[in-house]
């Protein structure tokens, strides 16, 4: 494997384990809100300080380091890290996003997203070279809202080429969801996996813990996304901040621990600008919570994803190019990947001209990251040297010839002209150039093919038919104490 061996780092050792023993302590004297029975009786008998009036548990520092022990991996060499974290199947790859809304090209407002919308994405999603699974790219508004989320799904497993997953909003959409997953891909197939995220600062919501149970007791799983957001549920210092989302991630692990599921370690963490109180997806705070999480993950021996590569910018523009640029790059030099792409500012919206650059970059990343420098006799060239001579030429050389397609890198919307050639051709920007493509490929494939058998489209129509005869599956049923 070639590729870049530096690696960035913000914390040492010290303040990893300063983190981790701050960490511990708060989850013990302040201790977290988990307003679910089940999970309150089995931290009670597994040694937890349980307040039943209010749900508050306060977890003991052996419990905590108990499931520690028994889910942290082992810490990975560099090596390991950019195999497993990083060049996922040898290359990089992105995944797209989920919004409410939409950003159509050269658009100075918002819309609501539609069915339409989610099957042009994932038209995008399947021809995109370095897109590696699909969702829909926004929340359909023409369906009934409590089951958006389960018509999302059942559209991917309708149209996706590739691997698909929705955020869940109840446990009957996720009862829902586990069945147009075993119509999709057969009853022995892995289940999908839910995201716990807190609803406030140390706190989770009955809903939330009930759907990642739900997941785990059918063979499933949940990951944990901590989602701490500095200045607001968090502490405005980073370290305050990578304190409080190491807590989440111990939370969410010790459930997993006690209901004897995997573990995992979600890097995600944001900034709020002080400003507008509002989440910053650019700032330089986020690329640097980004660089602790993934060294705390790493340290506990997980790979890591981080809330990087992503912008403040609400249209595809210099700006938002670089944050993406320098929070991506950084990211992966620190042997960490990174989550949604096709968004445009800090949850604004989605754009399918936005998820088209995301690709290209990520291609260009992947060119560097995967390819690096091989050094053998071949690309030594020393007879090649040699043959063309003092003053001599490559250009048409059968070395060249054989070597320059795994050696160049060309773009399809990035510009390799000169200022006339480019100007001759429209003077387009990327933004433009992104466009052209999304309508070239929505005109070769949209709309998109269906992805399954007769037999199987049946079976999904029918679980789709049978949620809609029965939206109060769909309400949100309390499970407090």
């Amino acid at each position: 494997m070639n590729h870049i061996r530096a690696c960035i780092e913000v914390l040492d050792d010290r303040d990893l384990q300063r983190i981790h023993e701050a960490t511990l302590d708060v989850l013990w004297r302040t201790g977290c809100r988990l307003p679910h029975r089940r999970i309150l009786t089995r931290l009670a008998e597994a040694g937890a300080d349980v307040d039943w009036a209010t749900g508050v548990v306060h977890l003991p520092a052996a419990l905590v380091v108990e499931a520690m022990d028994a889910l942290r991996g082992e810490r990975l060499s560099r090596e390991e890290r950019f195999e497993q974290g990083v060049l996922r199947g040898r290359r990089l790859t992105i995944g797209p996003c989920n919004e409410a809304n939409i950003v159509d090209y050269g658009a100075a407002e918002r819309r609501r997203g539609t069915t339409e919308d989610v099957l042009k994405g994932l038209v995008l999603c399947n021809k995109l070279s370095h897109v590696r699974s699909a969702m829909p790219l926004v929340t359909p508004s023409d369906c009934p809202a409590a089951m958006a989320d389960v018509y999302g799904y059942y559209l991917c497993a309708l149209y996706s080429a590739k691997p698909f997953s929705v955020y869940l909003m109840s446990p009957g959409a996720a009862d829902a969801i586990m069945a147009l997953s075993a119509a999709r891909y057969g009853p022995e197939a892995r289940r999908p996996a839910y995201l716990l995220e807190p609803n406030g600062a140390l706190s989770y919501d009955d809903i939330s813990l009930e759907l990642a149970l739900r997941f785990v007791e059918a063979g499933g799983s949940f990951h944990i996304g901590p989602m701490a957001m500095a200045g607001l549920d968090a502490p405005v210092t980073l370290a305050g901040t990578l304190v409080l989302q190491n807590a989440y991630n111990w939370i969410g692990n010790v459930v997993a621990f006690l209901w004897g599921a995997s573990g995992s370690w979600g890097g995600g963490a944001h900034a709020a600008d002080m400003r507008s109180a509002l989440c910053s997806f650019g700032s330089p705070n986020q690329l640097l919570l980004g660089l602790g999480a993934a060294q705390l993950g790493q340290w506990y021996g997980f790979a890591v994803s981080v809330n990087s590569a992503l912008t403040d910018a609400c249209v595809p523009d210099f700006q938002g190019g670089f944050e993406k640029g320098v929070s991506a790059l950084t990211a992966l030099l620190a042997g960490a990947s990174f989550g949604a792409q096709g968004i445009v500012g800090a949850d604004q919206g989605s754009s399918l001209e936005q998820l088209v650059i995301d690709n290209e970059w990520a291609s260009y990343l992947d060119h560097v990251l995967s390819h690096g420098v091989p050094v053998d006799d071949a690309t030594l060239a020393v007879d090649e040297i040699d043959r063309a001579g003092i003053l001599g030429s490559h250009i048409a050389s059968e070395h060249t010839v054989r070597h320059m397609r795994q050696t160049y890198w060309r773009s399809s919307i990035f510009n390799h002209e000169g200022f006339d050639a480019w100007a001759e051709r429209g003077a387009h920007d990327v933004y433009a150039r992104a466009h052209q493509q999304v309508e070239q490929i929505l005109a070769e494939h949209y709309p998109p093919a269906l992805q399954v058998s007769d037999a199987v489209r049946a079976e999904l129509d029918a679980i789709m038919a049978g949620a809609r005869a029965h939206p109060e599956r769909f309400r949100a049923e309390r499970y407090t104490p």
